[in-house]
């Protein structure tokens, strides 16, 4: 499979300039129509201020918002123009100030969600759990980038989390989509020894036999380590291997309609220094 259609999160205003180049290129790569989405949140108002009614209040902020969609969309329209692209712009209206449920249903007609990492100490225009929804509620793969950063490629020298589980499966099949013609993988298994039932003699082998006929080259490596995060294990190996792309699935369970992740996605969501595809 190829990625042909792309959903773009075009709620980081201020990282615009780092992610629409990414996201230009990685379409340019699969001649993919690219869809930008911008999400305006609803008005909270919590009561009447600085002698304002209410009324009053919600109008100069659905104004302000409106003009913020409009120069989105004009940058959006932009890049498209200037990487030979062809997309359309989504402008959709939330239901409260979070935005991923929007993104999330205008992003499971594509075969790719593309996403900013959220930095909880900075607004990004998304609520702080926006990259946590999207993982766990679109149903499609989401690559995540980090912000402040541009990539003209992505899929060349690849790092594959790999245990066996559904999720990761699911990741890795959907990783082809993404990478490069050729692509040097490396399938690791973090802490095989404590699944050896699953893992066997040789963890990874079967896998990366599949993945090989694909036309990539992979190599499986089983990563022993002293009890560590498995995200940050993953990160590592991705720093040591000088990978522009980290693969892995997402795992979490609902809890009262809020998604709990375990600890290896969640320290890969907010810390990765490189874009990381999920599927879940």
């Amino acid at each position: 499979m190829t990625v042909k259609t792309i959903a773009l999160s075009l709620n980081d205003i201020d990282n615009l300039d780092h992610l629409l180049p990414t996201a230009a290129a990685i379409a340019n790569a699969s001649d993919a129509h690219l869809s930008g989405v911008y999400v305006i949140p609803s008005v909270e108002v919590y009561a009447a201020y600085a002698g304002m009614a209410m009324a009053d209040v919600v109008d100069t902020q659905r104004k302000r918002y409106l003009a913020m969609a409009k120069s989105v969309q004009e940058k959006f329209a932009h890049a498209l123009d200037a990487n030979g692209l062809q997309g359309e712009f989504h402008q959709l209206d939330a239901i409260n100030m979070s935005v991923s449920r929007e993104f999330c249903e205008a992003a499971r007609v594509a075969d790719l969600a593309i996403i900013a990492q959220v930095d909880r100490d900075t607004y990004c225009g998304v609520e702080a759990e926006f990259a946590e929804n999207v993982v766990m509620g679109v149903g499609r793969p989401v690559l995540i980038v980090p912000r402040g950063k541009s990539y003209d490629a992505i899929g060349k020298k690849v790092v594959m989390g790999w245990n066996g589980t559904r999720e990761a499966a699911r990741a890795c099949f959907d990783a082809l989509a993404v990478m490069a013609d050729g692509a040097d993988v490396t399938l690791v298994w973090v802490d095989p020894q404590k699944t050896r039932a699953e893992a066997g003699n040789l963890p990874g082998t079967e896998m990366a036999s599949t993945l090989a006929r694909h036309g990539v080259k992979v190599t499986a490596e089983p990563m022993p380590t002293a009890d560590e995060n498995a995200g940050a294990a993953l990160l590592t190996k991705a720093s040591d291997a000088g990978a522009d792309l980290l693969v892995m699935g997402a795992y979490g369970h609902s809890r009262v309609r809020e998604f709990v992740f375990g600890g290896a996605s969640e320290t890969v969501i907010k810390s990765a220094p490189l874009p990381v595809l999920m599927s879940h």
